[in-house]
């Protein structure tokens, strides 16, 4: 076991951490399955609306890749099918009907190779769990990576812990492990937070190599995991997922089920409860916030105020959330002469206030900008919280410049957009650095 020490980086400490308790959320009226979280996907439609469907039944599949489904996660009739412009697929929206009835899904025998592997978990709905370096999206399922990255921390703040959400679930982890292992022709990694106790049923599974990283954010991110284990060289590709997918994974695995339920916390100031729900995939928002859509100035995000997207009240739960954040949106609230007081109850990473000089465990934030956009000013932030070797603020003229051959000399398979998070936490200058990353990585998969 290999411990990893991370020094560049910084923790946001927000208000609103999840509670270790678990609790069973009641069941939704609705559910709805986005297609916007699988990027690069172009959906095709598989059900027409007041069609009855089962639970792991295909709703629609990646024309790209035919053999990659998207499979319901309830038992019931389809309320309707959503589109936007040029007819593109939004979400496909179940009513949900009693029981469970299960759609019959193959599993991967003990002697399947490679491929035979991939067809399964294509058919079975869940290889959208994946994730493919570089580039950060689904891969297709040709793709044979050199090594599988499994997360098992998350430094993000008000993160859900991956140790909590698999606790008791050894025997789906194991057999998560065991195909994984299968799908790629090297080694699966397990990263963990070092010193932590509570993740002893993950240093127990076979058939990984664990590695610990301590320090502050982006401690947890694969990208940070990957650059320390084992960088990648040129043309070669890794997939990554999370231990609650693995979960997922393996109770497929064993029982031949579509796997409809997932372990949400619900973090943040704003939010009505803080705590684990054992919840249906692609539930309506209010199961978990009260029974109803939640009203007043709030801001709700699928994942973390880091790298999630924002959610409307009446939304519903992502294929892959984990967290639900949600946190006072500010729109109304205004600073008297903010620039000019010491203000000691505001958090800056610059030191720009004089909260630094009296610790302070937890911060109320809203999603206020706080300033202005301006042009690039190079003082060095970006590089104080990149934990990758790579020189940010020179990767991003790169890309803005339309530079997309200096832009990979500079690190730009080396991230994604969750890599770069901090860097628009920090920067004076308020760009979205993340979105011109993505700009970036979408350019050169088009250029191929």
């Amino acid at each position: 076991m290999t411990t990893h020490t991370i020094k560049r980086g910084f923790d946001i400490p927000i208000a609103g951490q999840p509670e270790p308790v678990l609790v069973e959320a009641s069941e939704p009226a609705f559910v709805g399955l986005e297609t916007a979280e699988f990027p690069g996907c172009k959906p095709s439609p598989l059900v027409e609306e007041g069609e009855a469907v089962t639970t792991g039944q295909p709703l629609f599949r990646d024309k790209q890749d035919r053999s990659v489904l998207f499979c319901s996660p309830a038992t019931g009739v389809v309320e309707r099918l959503e589109f936007g412009e040029r007819r593109h697929l939004l979400r496909v929206v179940v009513k949900v009907a009693g029981k469970d009835s299960f759609h019959s899904l193959p599993t991967a025998d003990a002697g399947a190779d490679r491929e035979q592997v991939a067809a399964a978990l294509a058919t079975s709905g869940l290889w959208p769990l994946l994730r493919q370096r570089p580039l950060g999206k689904v891969p297709h399922t040709s793709t044979v990576p050199v090594a599988i990255f499994v997360n098992g921390m998350d430094s993000a703040p008000l993160a859900a812990c991956p140790a909590f959400a698999t606790r008791g679930q050894e025997r789906n982890l194991q057999a998560g492990i065991d195909l994984l292992r299968r799908l790629g022709t090297g080694k699966v990694y397990l990263s963990l937070r070092a010193g932590d106790s509570k993740q002893d049923h993950l240093r127990g599974l076979r058939g990984v190599e664990i590695h610990e990283f301590r320090g502050p954010h982006p401690s947890g991110l694969v990208g940070t995991h990957i650059a320390h284990i084992r960088p990648l060289k040129a043309g070669e590709v890794a997939f990554t997922l999370r231990a609650n997918d693995v979960v997922r994974i393996g109770q497929w695995q064993l029982t031949g089920r579509y796997p409809h339920h997932q372990v949400t916390a619900t973090a943040g100031s704003a939010a009505p409860t803080r705590q684990y729900f054992h919840v249906r995939q692609g539930a309506q928002l209010s199961v978990l916030t009260g029974g109803k859509p939640l009203a007043g100035d709030v801001r709700l995000i699928d994942g973390t105020v880091l790298g999630g997207t924002r959610l409307a009240p009446e939304g519903f739960l992502g294929f892959r959330t984990t967290t639900l954040t949600a946190i006072p949106e500010g729109t109304n609230e205004r600073d008297l002469f903010g620039w000019a007081l010491p203000q000691f109850g505001k958090l800056s990473f610059h030191r720009s206030v004089f909260s630094w000089l009296f610790r302070k465990r937890d911060y109320v934030l809203d999603a206020r900008l706080n300033g202005g956009r301006r042009p690039i000013v190079n003082i060095g932030s970006w590089d104080r919280v990149m934990a990758i070797d790579i020189h940010p603020t020179f990767l991003v003229r790169a890309i803005q410049a339309g530079d997309i051959e200096e832009a990979v000399k500079l690190g730009l398979l080396e991230v994604t957009e969750e890599d770069v998070a901090l860097c628009t936490f920090v920067d004076p200058c308020k760009i979205d650095v993340g979105a011109i990353v993505r700009t970036g990585l979408d350019k050169l998969e088009q250029e191929g």
